[in-house]
């Protein structure tokens, strides 16, 4: 999407927007990279007494620097014999070499784009012009299968670090001119690539000129994290759950496209943003879309049975453990009680004490080394809660309840949501510690009206049920057949109806 040149383009940052044009000469050169060893300034001489200069500016670790002394080098040399000359049109200069020129002289910093993107800048002194050639040869890995989102039927590649090998692996399943990339530059030091890709026939209008302007307007010294870019889009102080859903899954990202909502790729991160998002989404699996509807219907219901349990269990059985005894059936009291007899804590300690162990289990495993971190997690868990109730220091109950609430927590599907469970969990724990059930109720009329007022680039969290979308209901947290999906979420997009059932109606 081309701009006016007067015109200041939000997608560049402040510093690119007021650069002014340089004379450039190796000298100059030397001196705007000085103390970067990595990046070379040499000449090359041509001509039978080689009075031909041309100034070469690479990076050694992103260029391809044997094709420049194999290639580039004696094709150069064997132009200048055949033309005598460089100051021919670049596309004269050598048919091999794919020389791109400028049409106006670049700045410092668009010298500095060109090297640190791994491209080949060549001076032709006497000339006194300026061409480069794309030899970028940056570390790179090949897409593979994602360790974070298992594949069982769907495609086994993945996101990698490459901003622009993600967006080919989402070309490769979407072959439409309607499918739309839009590139931007963010940070004043890192300079780091980001692609908003969306389909301009699906995405709301107003949501597309909202996370543009959002884009636009971030003015940081560096962006190198996805939470990064997440936070500074969305603008909202007090955010506790997640109002961005992401992935590195490139089949994933294709149904979201097609669903109404954009995505954000950041160079370096294997990652994309996903918005707008909801509850309804990050609750739903990347290999829901390739298991039969009935299944991912039920494993659905479990994810949200498996979210209430994680949340509010500790709560519900401290509360009934301290406040309210009577509502327990008879012979459960009893067997609560026995176990109970000559515990030092109370039942409130209990449960506080078990969920600090679970969190530090939590971290140790993420911390250490994958087959390690599981293994701490499992083994240690179990020693240590046998240990802790032969010591007298909790009761069989309360592990179980902790227990439960661990493996319901593990079900849910998106990471950023199973980390911010525990500090709503803890919340809800402690209104039950002191007030009760009448404090938990209290906390989840509180938690469920702060939810209602969230919104993710104008669409509402709790879409479709606040506000009621009755048709959307289903679909969002069950899944129909694939026959009976006929519409677009209303609440993403305007066109709401796809395009093969929109074709059979028109016919009918």
């Amino acid at each position: 999407m081309n701009r006016p040149s007067q015109t200041p383009d939000p997608r560049q940052p402040p510093s690119r927007q007021a650069e002014a044009p340089r004379a450039w000469s190796k000298a100059e050169f030397e001196k705007q990279f000085n103390g970067s060893e990595d990046v070379i300034v040499r000449s090359a001489y041509f001509g039978e007494n080689n009075e031909k200069e041309v100034v070469l500016l690479y990076n050694t670790g992103l260029c391809d620097t044997i094709s420049i002394n194999k290639f580039v080098l004696p094709e150069l040399g064997a132009s200048y014999r055949k033309l005598g000359s460089f100051s021919r049109p670049l596309l004269q200069l050598s048919e091999a070499l794919t020389l791109q020129g400028f049409d106006r002289t670049p700045g410092a910093q668009e010298v500095e784009d060109i090297v640190y993107d791994g491209m080949l800048l060549l001076l032709f002194v006497q000339e006194g012009s300026l061409a480069y050639i794309d030899l970028s040869d940056k570390p790179n890995r090949t897409p593979y299968e994602s360790s974070t989102e298992i594949s069982i039927k769907g495609p086994k590649d993945c996101f990698i670090e490459d901003v622009d090998v993600n967006v080919a692996l989402i070309r490769k399943r979407v072959r439409s001119s309607s499918l739309v990339t839009e590139r931007y530059t963010i940070g004043r030091r890192t300079r780091t690539k980001v692609v908003l890709m969306y389909f301009r026939d699906i995405l709301k209008p107003k949501t597309l000129e909202e996370v543009r302007t959002r884009l636009g307007h971030i003015d940081i010294d560096g962006l190198y994290s996805i939470n990064q870019l997440e936070d500074l889009l969305t603008q909202n102080r007090l955010k506790i759950l997640p109002l961005m859903d992401f992935t590195g899954r490139p089949d994933y990202v294709v149904s979201c496209l097609l669903a109404g909502r954009f995505i954000i790729f950041v160079d370096g991160n294997p990652m994309v943003l996903i918005a707008p998002s909801g509850i309804s989404l990050i609750m739903k699996s990347p290999e829901d879309v390739h298991f039969n509807y009935s299944y991912v219907s039920f494993a659905r219901l479990v994810r949200l049975l498996s979210l209430f349990i994680s949340i509010f269990l500790p709560g519900i059985w401290v509360a009934l453990m301290a406040f309210h005894q009577d509502q327990i059936p008879f012979r459960l009291m009893a067997t609560i009680s026995v176990s109970r007899l000559g515990l030092p804590l109370s039942s409130q300690m209990e449960m506080f004490l078990l969920l600090m162990l679970l969190e530090i289990f939590k971290e140790a495993g993420v911390r250490l080394p994958n087959p390690i971190g599981q293994t701490l997690t499992s083994i240690g868990g179990l020693i240590i809660g046998d240990a802790a109730i032969r010591a007298g220091l909790v009761s069989p109950s309360v592990v179980v309840i902790g227990a439960i609430t661990a493996v319901s927590g593990v079900t849910l599907v998106n990471q950023s949501l199973s980390t911010v469970i525990s500090i709503i969990r803890l919340f809800f724990f402690l209104l039950a510690s002191v007030f009760g059930l009448y404090g938990l109720i209290l906390g989840i009329v509180l938690f469920v009206a702060y939810m209602s007022k969230l919104q993710s680039f104008g669409a509402n969290y709790l879409a479709p049920l606040s506000p009621l979308i009755p048709r959307d209901v289903l679909n969002s947290f069950l899944r129909a057949p694939w026959y009976f999906i006929r519409r677009r979420p209303a609440s993403l997009s305007e066109q709401g109806m796809d395009g093969d059932h929109q074709k059979e109606e028109e016919q009918s």
